[in-house]
């Protein structure tokens, strides 16, 4: 019941709906929250959140339909968080988000309390912000490493050379 789940879907149709295309930016964003507590106790307005996520002032009061796909993607990703979820799913974010948002948002999930669930098949976007990898291995299972994407690959190149090592020696063996 305490659980909060925000949803970053990688697909993009649909983010907004014909009425939500007439809204301002702002009210679109207010229409979840005025203002949002961040991670260290401070409280931010939603136009402080909108200029933190790249939306000048000017912006703001830009109707929704005239802002560009990027823009539109990085809108529905700032609503999403002003929702506050302790739970945030983030399915392959950085498809469809320039490189200044990316920044933004590394910089938000590096100081977001409650827990980041990120698929992704952007190797430099996970080494920046995971610190536990959840791989698939081959045999189906689900086996858990510590680290960002460059310490799983390291570990798994390891774990390769320790195998063929393990399979050299009951070759000799036999």
């Amino acid at each position: 019941s305490t659980i909060h789940t925000g949803y970053f879907d990688q697909r993009s149709e649909d983010i907004l709906s014909n009425s939500d295309a007439q809204k301002r930016v702002i009210d679109y964003i207010k229409d979840v929250a005025s203002i949002v507590e961040t991670s260290d106790g401070t409280q931010i307005t939603a136009s402080q959140m909108l200029e933190r996520f790249l939306f000048t002032s000017n912006q703001q009061y830009t109707p929704i339909f005239k802002l560009s796909g990027g823009e539109k993607r990085r809108l529905f990703l700032l609503k999403l968080l002003m929702s506050a979820p302790n739970v945030l799913l983030l399915d392959e974010p950085t498809n469809d988000l320039d490189v200044q948002t990316l920044a933004v948002l590394e910089e938000y999930i590096e100081s977001f309390i409650g827990c980041v669930i990120i698929v992704s098949h952007d190797r430099y976007f996970l080494d920046r912000t995971v610190n536990t990898i959840f791989a698939i291995e081959t045999d189906g299972n689900i086996r858990q490493y510590p680290g960002n994407y460059s310490v799983y690959l390291d570990y798994k190149k390891q774990q390769e050379k320790a195998d063929k090592n393990s399979i050299s020696a009951v070759e000799q063996v036999n």
